[in-house]
């Protein structure tokens, strides 16, 4: 055999060998003719790319044209510069255009053939399809940047450009849109709509278009023209906007609740879908749901904390968040003037080792009732912080995770005016008490006056006529007795009525130097009455002879009370206010008679010896003029009674300059 038939034969093999090759492979196996541009391809290409035997042109110029237009100048140019170099091994992974339009993502591998004199005369090689690697891969990657975008983008609007441009990287998605329902309102919104065709429409009651269809059965929809048709015949849809060539939403699910729709469609042929767009779209959308759930949470949250802190600096409550142990692990200040001790002073300290003792103690078991029981704690509480003295009320409130939160809140103001209630409420019910005992004053007055003065008349007129002592001695005890009686019906009478106060520039030095003498016949034995008036006039406004019968009153009631001693009688000057001090050294009183000291109801007197009428007299006539008393009292110690008169607005004495 000639060396040129062994030539021959073999090259005859080798060809056998790559037909095939061609056969064996899923791969389009093609060769190329760098002179004359004939290319031979296997049968493959018609399986791969779906193009008949007859519309393949077995040219490099009809593969080139089938580039896509975005890969055709760098695969080219990928070509020509290996064959310019004289290389020999090429790939290069490009977008090859199918017979339906759509686009299949190869690998594609070369060899080039010189001949003798190193020329590139053939090229040879495969096409591998790995366009299910490269979705698959897209798909992966478009899931990876939905995820990152709920985390990254400043806010919704974002997010939703962010998923658009990733839904856009999958498939075509020109006219997209996103349509969320508010279960509450009722209501179906476009947060974000992007079409060739209609503007965004506004929020809207569900009505029966395909995003509604979408939205009820909860499964993904590929609506052709056709499918369309039969839902609009069935009375699933109906006709809603621009007519759609193809129409593809999937549901947005998160923790099993459809929360909206998301959606692509197309209105020209040559952009359509099919199962795998839908497969696609319903696989990310998942992960796009999650996103936006995400990122509403956190919208809220974040709205939650700006509205929160802004009640915050609204109230000027104390906040504290502790732990189970009472350490104190945070907290907001309204008024930092509030604070009992610095923040550094108390942050990271158990709550009761910061407080006092007598208000930490039961704080910290009040805690411990809170967390064992799972309820709220409420208690009361006075300190001295850098304000002053202050009334507090906490209120404990159990966390997660064995933690409370304490908010305390200023009740000093609070505190004051239910006291000034009390006290309102008391003058009220004793105004009351005091029309009723001036209606029985009235009566007794009218009834008895007239009996007392004959009876008075009669005993002067009896001890005109008679010499016999004891006569005169039995006369004078009934005339004493009258009087006595008389003393009473006074009393009654100066009690119940308002008295009208006859306000004059006065000297309350000289109304209580008055008063002393009116009291001296009342003097016991042994029992002096002390006396510190100061030298200088202590000028106000006022009743003089009401002031000094008031006077009179708290002093006869010491000097009742005080058997050995003294009783104490003294002026003081005091901000805004005079004071009379009146001290005894008598038997005291117990808390529950002082309680009712002022009571006109109530005395402790024996019986025959008066109503006891003095005290709630003077307190009447000091209330008259915007003034108070103030009574203390130790059982076998004694008793101190304190009238604060204002001063009112008086010329100013040009001896006290």
């Amino acid at each position: 055999m000639s060396e040129r038939t062994r030539t021959e034969e073999s090259l005859r093999r080798s060809e056998e060998r790559f037909l095939l090759l061609g056969r064996a492979t899923n791969d389009v196996v093609w060769d190329w003719d760098l002179q004359t541009d004939g290319m031979w391809m296997n049968d493959n290409v018609a399986a791969m790319f779906g193009y008949r035997a007859e519309e393949i042109e077995p040219t490099g110029t009809w593969w080139e044209e089938r580039l896509h237009p975005d890969d055709r100048g760098r695969v080219g140019s990928s070509v020509d510069d290996l064959i310019g170099t004289g290389g020999s091994v090429w790939s290069a992974e490009y977008r090859f255009r199918r017979h339906d339009g759509a686009y299949a993502t190869v690998v594609d591998r070369g060899y080039v053939l010189h001949d003798a004199s190193g020329h590139p005369v053939r090229m040879i090689g495969s096409v591998m399809d790995v366009s299910k690697q490269r979705k698959a891969e897209a798909i992966q990657s478009a899931v990876y940047k939905i995820s990152e975008a709920a985390n990254a983008a400043k806010d919704l609007p974002e997010l939703y450009r962010h998923i658009h441009k990733v839904i856009g990287g999958l498939m075509p998605a020109t006219n997209f849109y996103i349509a969320l329902y508010d279960d509450r309102a009722q209501t179906l919104s476009f947060p974000y709509f992007v079409d060739e065709e209609e503007s965004p429409p506004p929020p809207q009651k569900l009505g029966r278009g395909l995003t509604e269809y979408v939205l009820r059965s909860g499964r993904p929809l590929l609506a052709s023209q056709a499918v369309f048709e039969e839902l609009v015949r069935v009375g699933e849809v109906e006709s809603v906007g621009p007519p759609s060539v193809d129409w593809v939403g999937a549901p947005l699910a998160s923790l099993g609740k459809t929360i909206g729709v998301i959606v692509v469609q197309s209105y020209t042929e040559g952009v359509r879908f099919g199962e795998e767009d839908k497969a696609i779209l319903n696989f990310v959308s998942e992960q796009v749901a999650g996103a936006i759930e995400r990122r509403r949470t956190k919208e809220s949250l974040v709205q939650t904390s700006s509205e929160l802190q802004a009640i915050f600096r609204a109230v000027p409550d104390l906040y504290f968040r502790l732990a189970s142990d009472g350490t104190i692990l945070g907290y907001y200040a309204g008024r930092y003037a509030d604070l009992y001790v610095p923040p550094e002073s108390f942050l990271g300290r158990r709550i009761h080792e910061v407080l006092p003792r007598e208000v930490g103690e039961p704080f910290a078991r009040a805690m411990q009732k809170v967390l064992r029981t799972n309820s709220v704690a409420t208690m009361e509480y006075g300190l001295e912080v850098q304000a002053g003295r202050k009334e507090f009320e906490a209120r404990i409130i159990p966390l997660m995770n064995d933690q409370v939160v304490v908010v305390v809140r200023d009740i000093t103001e609070k505190k004051a005016a239910e006291a000034a209630l009390r006290e309102s409420t008391d003058r009220l019910r004793q105004s009351e008490r005091l029309a009723t005992l001036g209606q029985l004053a009235g009566f007794i007055a009218h009834e008895l006056n007239t009996p007392l003065t004959n009876i008075s008349l009669l005993t002067d007129a009896a001890a005109r006529r008679t010499k016999a002592p004891g006569v005169h001695e039995k006369l004078d005890k009934i005339n004493e007795e009258g009087r006595k009686a008389a003393e009473i019906i006074r009393n009654l009478t100066s009690l119940s009525r308002n008295q009208q106060i006859q306000a004059v520039d006065s000297d309350l030095r000289s109304i209580v130097e008055a008063a002393l003498d009116q009291v001296r016949s009342y003097r016991k034995k042994g029992v002096p009455i002390e006396v510190s008036l100061g030298e200088a006039p202590l000028r106000l406004k006022g009743d003089p002879l009401q002031l000094q019968e008031a006077v009179v009153n708290l002093v006869k009631n010491a000097i009742d009370a005080t058997d050995r001693g003294s009783v104490q009688v003294r002026l003081e000057e005091r901000p805004g206010s005079y004071a009379i001090v009146i001290t005894d050294t008598g038997i005291g009183m117990s808390p529950d008679v002082l309680a009712r000291v002022f009571d006109p109801t109530y005395t402790t007197k024996p019986r025959g010896e008066g109503l006891g009428l003095g005290l709630p007299l003077a307190k009447h006539i000091v209330a008259g003029h915007g003034g108070t008393i103030e009574a203390t009292s130790e059982p076998g110690v004694g008793s101190t009674f304190t009238v604060l008169l204002p001063r009112g607005d008086v010329d100013e004495d040009p001896g006290r300059r």
